[in-house]
């Protein structure tokens, strides 16, 4: 009888790599591979998505084909999917994930390249990483290529449906003339309500702004389902003002900065406020 091979150890700390020489663990293929500066991207953005998405090593696999095209298939780096259960049906992958070395520069060619891999395996979402640049993209397979288009991020492990599809149609990378637009509409919205004058209503703004930053992080290190800062995170504080109330944590963060005085607060009606956080 041949000899038993030893198991290969645990991963049992999800924040740390495994490498042992020029060799790094990957827990999904559960084997030492060589380490090379894209290898190592890999295993760290898989920590990523167990990490701070909430996915499960059984609803990801790596290095899988994608085409199914002969000898010369092409690999995707991660096919992610929406349950364990539809990796075990071989259902169709939500998001298919590319990575690349830090010293390669992420290309157009790289991002239509992820989108043939997501257009082959019929997949919603895909990524492109390194740790010079994430983006993600969302795929539209009823259409002719290119028919890829860049948004804010990919859905949490825990998302429903409703939330895949708020994400596909509103979220998206603002252009500056979008961003504009929008920090107009704000204003607007300040100048009839509170009758503030521009500069006044910017300084409101970027509070608000700034809360919305504390507000996401919290969320995203707290691997919250929805890590956005919405009217209905906002309506599940207490106080006659919870965004004031918010903004208070907010200055505590970044107290070390000396942005903000220790006695100022938001000087808008709730109800102006709770606007402007819609908008945004």
């Amino acid at each position: 009888m041949a000899k038993k091979q030893p198991a290969p150890k645990p991963y049992a700390k999800p924040d740390q790599l495994r490498i042992e020489g020029d060799k790094i663990f990957s827990p999904l293929r559960q084997k030492l591979v060589q380490l090379t500066p894209e290898e190592r991207v890999r295993q760290e953005y898989l920590l990523v998505l167990t990490g701070e998405y909430g996915y499960c090593l059984e609803q990801i696999a790596e290095e899988i084909p994608v085409t199914g095209r002969g000898s010369a298939q092409a690999r995707a780096d991660f096919l992610i999917w929406r349950t364990p259960e539809a990796k075990q049906r071989q259902e169709h992958a939500l998001i298919v994930v590319e990575c690349k070395a830090d010293n390669v520069t992420i290309s157009l060619k790289d991002y239509e390249q992820g989108a043939n891999y997501a257009q082959y395996e019929h997949a919603r979402f895909f990524v492109t990483h390194n740790h010079r640049e994430t983006k993600y993209w969302k795929v539209d397979d009823s259409r002719r290529m290119p028919n890829y288009d860049e948004i804010a991020n990919i859905p949490h492990a825990e998302a429903t449906d409703k939330d895949i599809d708020e994400l596909l149609a509103r979220l998206k990378v603002f252009k500056e003339d979008e961003f504009a637009k929008l920090l107009h509409e704000c204003h607007n919205v300040i100048r009839n309500r509170d009758k503030l004058d521009p500069a006044a209503a910017f300084d409101e703004i970027a509070k608000i702004l700034f809360v919305k930053v504390f507000v996401e992080r919290e969320l995203k290190a707290k691997r919250a389902r929805k890590n956005l800062f919405t009217v209905e995170f906002l309506d599940l504080q207490l106080g006659k003002h919870p965004l004031n109330t918010l903004f208070g944590q907010t200055k505590e963060e970044y107290a070390d900065d000396k942005i903000f005085e220790k006695d100022e607060e938001i000087r808008l009606k709730p109800a102006t406020g709770r606007e402007i956080v819609k908008l945004l």
